[in-house]
């Protein structure tokens, strides 16, 4: 399966839902721009939606975690949504699990965000 993304975007917030095999950087250059154009244009917060992925390597990772580095130089957070199982099992081998806020619902994690935008 090859991999796609889907962005949307809600007041402060830009909602990515990544779908299939996340193996190289080539596949995220497109995305990675339109996540600096949001953050570049008020977006703060960056909620992505992993519930279509199928398999994420290092590189996967290394995205992510540029994702949350351009959001935080931006005063902005990180909130990762519907972690499928062996996705959740090389986060917690990485440690990354203790690194990103990571909700079980997309709706959670939109209210998360929302509680801290507004505090």
């Amino acid at each position: 399966m090859s991999f796609s993304y889907q962005i949307a975007k809600e007041n402060n917030l830009m909602i990515v839902s990544l779908e299939g095999n996340l193996i190289g950087k080539e596949q995220v250059s497109d995305l990675m721009n339109e996540i600096v154009d949001g953050l570049e244009n008020g977006i703060k917060n960056v909620l992505v939606d992993l519930s279509n992925m199928q398999y994420m390597n290092s590189t996967g990772l290394n995205i992510l975690v540029n994702i949350l580095t351009k959001t935080r130089n931006k005063d902005g957070d990180v909130i990762i949504a519907n972690v499928p199982d062996k996705i959740n099992k090389l986060l917690i081998i990485t440690k990354l699990n203790s690194v990103f806020n990571i909700q079980a619902t997309v709706e959670q994690a939109k209210k998360e965000l929302i509680q801290a935008y507004e505090s």
